[in-house]
């Protein structure tokens, strides 16, 4: 198609210039015509930018057809009926130019090859035809609209509008669309739709009618040491818990008020609310925590009461953040750590000074009341003014300007009266669970077992603080050569008690941050779990189960154990704690491991066993010490809720052993649900089965009258844990 010229004053689409504005990239032309290029145009002609062709030029395609009732100004002035067609195109007006376009030949000029001829009355083949007034717009070209705008076109800017680039129209102030702007006369065009909230297209991922995505910014927490905690889920995952139940769904990393999801909450004064991204979760690769410690550990804090999150997880995470000042590690470690165990006393002092109650205050204000407390109360390197001015600036942070002042109050008055507070001393199990900060339902049990003097002690030891243990890899080095190699990295350690394997490391320290631990000389191991591998006790070349397996702890110290020359096949429920599994594996060096995604209580293996392990999930009432949060956390009812799984799984070991093979049972618990009970659930399941004392592989100051190993916290310095033997007939 062409183009139809366009009536007089017509400015449509973006070839209308003002007076003045320069054209494109072609330059001016004088009032002479040159040679071989464009002839000028008198000041006022906007034409286009053809040429007048001489006489003999060669025909071209296509062109314009004459406009009936006269030539226009700035266009093409039609030949007159009868005029010869030229060859050529178009000749130059003799006299000079004439204004506003080219000369129409005159009657009886010689036809043109290729060029336009008037058609009489109608269109001429291979040409354009002129519009009548009311044409349809045709494909291809623009058509003049007299008067008005046609359909499907644009609308023509008025007179004095500044050009735009591509010819579209400015948007008046105010239209913030993203797209053209409505027309106001003329019918409504196709682009022209009325816009909805919800979007056009599906989005990726997203089902209709589905909720909206959630963040998790929690992160999971698969590589915790204890096996006992319920693991929550990692982003887009259905996690389980080792009971066969599902885990609850992980909230958002804690956050000052506003930048959570509960509107209630307001943001910090001055700050915007940011992405929901800009929080991610918080890991051992560098968590997104606050250089000031006390900020840190008040967000730990609040996403443990909030939100059931692992405090040790979250420490790991910012101990291993590179450049952190040692003193400011330190001190975040030890206020985090020290108001979970202390919980119960802080909570008792404060409760009477609040005058609304402890437990009626937001949660932001509960843990920084909290915070302040504990420096108050257990810390004497703090100064007073440092404890109680820095939980004000949170308190302004994290809450309302009223809160702040209850905050100020209420921690002067306990800094005035800290020499007056005594807390009781009594044996009944009320006063020895404010004594000794533990949950009511705990202290009750213990008493009922233990009696006052040993459950006092073991609530001393529950709040005493654990150092760091670490188990040698005896695949590259001895104990002692490991204890020089930390060393030389500036990190004091002593030989653990119990186990040849352990070394225990003065100081805090995260693992991560350790090089020997990244080179895989050593892994990460209370003295109570090592002791574990010690009772399996395995020989070279066997084959040996492990049924629950991450996070490698056991088996790789199985493999060691053997020298690294038989099989340990380590089996793991969850998918993603797999990946945990293999690298540890992978970070020890060990070869002899092979992982198996599975569920021990139903797989089946196609080879005998020479030895399996079981270490099921448990309670972990023998890890408070380590765990503080632990005790927060839990209720009577898991006692009820282990035992079945401990048991299915017992069953499930014992399918895949030889006759005469080993089975060890393990948990980081020492109550007798989970303990003495499983044991003889099963014997009396398995006839022909037996215990098998662990004496001889173990101290004798762990090993009970029944055979079995039990550690007490109280007495043995580390964490709880029992163990059992049980041999095939």
């Amino acid at each position: 198609g062409g183009f139809r010229p366009r009536p007089e004053g017509d400015s449509r689409g973006s070839f209308r210039r003002p007076d003045g504005d320069p054209r494109g990239s072609f330059r001016p032309r004088s009032d002479a015509p040159r040679e071989g290029g464009f002839r000028p145009r008198p000041e006022g002609d906007s034409r286009g930018s053809f040429r007048p062709r001489p006489s003999g030029d060669a025909p071209r395609s296509g062109g314009y057809s004459p406009r009936p009732g006269g030539p226009r100004e700035g266009g093409f002035r039609p030949r007159p009926s009868g005029d010869a067609p030229r060859s050529g195109g178009y000749s130059p007006r003799p006299g000079g130019s004439r204004e506003g376009g080219f000369r129409p030949r005159p009657s009886g000029d010689g036809p043109r090859s290729g060029g336009f001829s008037p058609r009489p009355g109608g269109p001429r083949e291979g040409g354009f035809r002129p519009r009548p007034s009311g044409d349809a717009p045709r494909s291809g070209g623009y058509s003049p609209r007299p008067g008005g705008s046609r359909e499907g076109g644009f609308r023509p800017r008025p007179s004095g509008d500044a050009p735009r680039s591509g010819g579209f129209r400015p948007r008046p102030e105010g239209d913030s669309r993203g797209g053209f702007r409505p027309r106001s006369d003329g019918p409504p065009r196709s682009f022209d739709r009325p816009r909805s909230d919800a979007p056009r297209f599906p989005r990726p991922g997203r089902s209709e009618g589905a909720p909206p995505r959630t963040f998790d910014d929690g992160g999971d927490q698969s590589n915790a040491v204890n096996r006992s905690r319920p693991v929550y889920p990692a982003p887009g995952r259905t996690r389980y818990r080792r009971d066969g139940k599902p885990s609850p769904e992980a909230s958002t990393w804690a956050r000052p008020q506003g930048v959570s999801r509960d509107d209630r909450d307001a943001r910090p004064r001055g700050e915007s609310r940011p992405d929901q991204r800009s929080w991610p979760p918080v890991s051992t690769d560098g968590p997104s925590l606050p250089s000031d410690p006390r900020e840190a550990a008040l967000r730990i804090l609040h996403a443990v009461d909030t939100r059931s999150a692992f405090s040790d997880r979250l420490l790991d995470g910012a101990h291993a953040r590179p450049g952190a000042d040692p003193r400011d590690k330190a001190l975040l470690h030890e206020i985090v750590k020290g108001s979970l165990r202390w919980r119960g006393r802080l909570d008792a002092a404060l409760d009477t000074r609040v005058h609304v109650g402890l437990e009626n205050t937001q949660p932001w204000i509960r843990n920084i009341l909290r915070l302040g407390a504990y420096q108050l109360l257990f810390l004497d390197r703090v100064p007073i003014h440092a404890a109680v001015d820095e939980s004000v600036k949170l308190a302004h942070k994290y809450a309302h300007p009223g809160a702040a002042g209850l905050v100020n109050s209420v921690l002067r008055r306990l800094a005035e009266e800290r020499e007056t507070i005594t807390w009781p001393m009594g044996d009944d199990a009320v006063s020895l669970a404010a004594y000794g900060s533990h949950p009511l339902w705990i202290v009750e049990r213990w008493l009922e077992r233990f009696g006052p003097a040993d459950t006092r002690a073991l609530l001393e030891a529950d709040n005493r603080s654990v150092p760091t243990g670490l188990r040698n890899n005896a695949l590259k080095q001895t104990r002692d050569e490991l204890v020089v190699l930390l060393a030389r990295e500036g990190v004091e350690a002593r030989p653990g008690t119990l186990s040849p394997d352990l070394l225990w490391v003065e100081g805090h320290h995260s693992p991560g941050a350790i090089h020997c631990f990244q080179a895989g000389l050593c892994t990460a191991q209370d003295e109570s779990e090592s002791l574990v591998g010690r009772v399996v006790a395995p020989q070279k070349h066997e084959r040996v189960l492990d049924l629950c397996a991450a996070p490698g702890g056991k088996s790789t110290h199985l493999a060691e154990l053997m020298g690294d020359e038989g099989e340990v096949w380590a089996m793991e429920r969850d998918e993603h704690r797999v990946d945990t599994l293999n690298n540890t594996i992978e970070r020890l060096g060990v070869t002899a491991v092979h992982v198996v995604h599975g569920d021990g209580r139903t797989y089946e293996f196609p080879m005998p066993f020479d030895r399996a392990l079981v270490d099921a999930p448990c309670s972990g009432m023998g890890v408070l010490a380590r765990r503080a949060d632990a005790r927060w956390r839990k209720g009577p009812e898991v006692l009820a809720e282990m035992p079945p799984v401990q048991l299915d799984l017992l069953r499930g070991a014992a399918r895949h052993l030889a006759p005469g093979g080993l089975l060890v049972y393990s948990v980081c618990s020492f109550e007798p649900e989970e303990t003495d009970h499983v044991i003889a659930r099963f014997l009396s399941e398995h006839p022909g089965w037996k215990v098998e004392s662990v004496a001889g592989v173990v101290p004798d100051s762990v090993v009970t009258p029944e055979g079995t190993m039990r550690v007490l916290p109280h007495l043995h310095g580390c964490d709880g844990a029992f163990a059992a033997r049980l041999r095939k007939p």
